[in-house]
């Protein structure tokens, strides 16, 4: 006898932020980005007000979930994404962790990037203001672990700010990552080398300054910073985790930009980087 057994449909996360939205008197006007256990829809309010509708799969433990809405009740800075609400959400079968922040309608960075080319006074501003919100994070104990293109967007007046604090790490809390992994989370080619080689103690401001530096480094010179001639991403991240320095191509490149600080800014040991957020704006407010 031949059994099989049919696969649970796929959860319909549009549907879950539709009937969240009749509960809570929202308007539902459609996707902003879906990812595979994560969505975000633009939703309005009845006085007009457009916001970001977040919904995540809770699969396992909620705790980073938690500690994400955590770090942005505990932050108050322009530059940082206004959290409105987050709560659970029981769907169906399925747990939903559902976030609303405030809609940034600027786009993203990384669209930006795509865009062309963006100008040296450009750069140096988005490079202050995120360098602010390290300073605002920093005697908090946050450290987002996340700062990318993608998460870096725009209000409708061009104000950069930083987004999604999914894995933000807080360091007078017990750490979330297993000590015996090789590499901790984070976006490889934006991460630290203390994050691609899972040393828990070596992190702190000073990581996320080296995120930033890579960034700001892809704006200015148009590649990742530790990519030399003729190579690849795959080959800068490696680079990144051995713990070298970046080619001097790239270092002479953003020097003659006027971007020197950023080589400091991305040494491979965090002892080497700028020491203080303060020191890491003087830096960027003296390009």
């Amino acid at each position: 006898m031949h059994c099989s057994m049919s696969a649970a449909p796929p959860l319909d996360l549009q549907a879950a932020a539709e009937e969240i939205c009749k509960q809570q008197q929202l308007s539902f006007n459609g996707l902003i980005a879906k990812g595979a256990f994560k969505s975000a829809y633009l939703v309005v309010a009845v006085d007009g007000v457009a916001f970001a509708l977040k919904l995540a799969v809770v699969a396992g433990s909620p705790d980073r979930l938690i500690r994400e809405t955590e770090a942005l009740r505990g932050s108050s800075h322009p530059s940082i994404s206004k959290l409105v609400a987050a709560f659970p959400y029981q769907h169906g079968l399925s747990t939903l962790w559902v976030v609303v922040e405030e809609f940034l309608g600027g786009g993203t960075l990384e669209a930006r990037l795509q865009a062309g080319p963006i100008p040296a006074a450009e750069v140096r501003a988005i490079g202050l203001c995120l360098a602010e919100v390290l300073e605002h994070l920093h005697p908090r104990r946050l450290v987002h672990r996340d700062i990318k293109p993608a998460n870096i967007m725009f209000r409708a007046d061009g104000v950069p700010v930083l987004t999604d604090f999914g894995i933000v790490r807080m360091l007078d809390e017990p750490s979330l990552t297993k000590a015996f992994l090789a590499q901790g989370p984070g976006t490889p080619a934006y991460a630290a080398p203390e994050q691609l080689t899972n040393e828990k103690a070596l992190i702190d401001w000073r990581t996320d300054q080296f995120g930033l530096a890579i960034v700001l480094s892809e704006c200015v010179i148009g590649r990742h910073p530790f990519a030399g001639p003729g190579q690849s991403i795959h080959e800068a991240i490696h680079a990144v985790a051995g713990k070298q320095e970046m080619p001097p191509s790239s270092s002479d490149e953003l020097t003659r930009a006027g971007f020197g600080c950023l080589v400091q800014a991305l040494k491979p040991w965090p002892i080497a980087r700028f020491r203080r957020p303060g020191q890491f704006i003087e830096a960027l407010k003296n390009l």
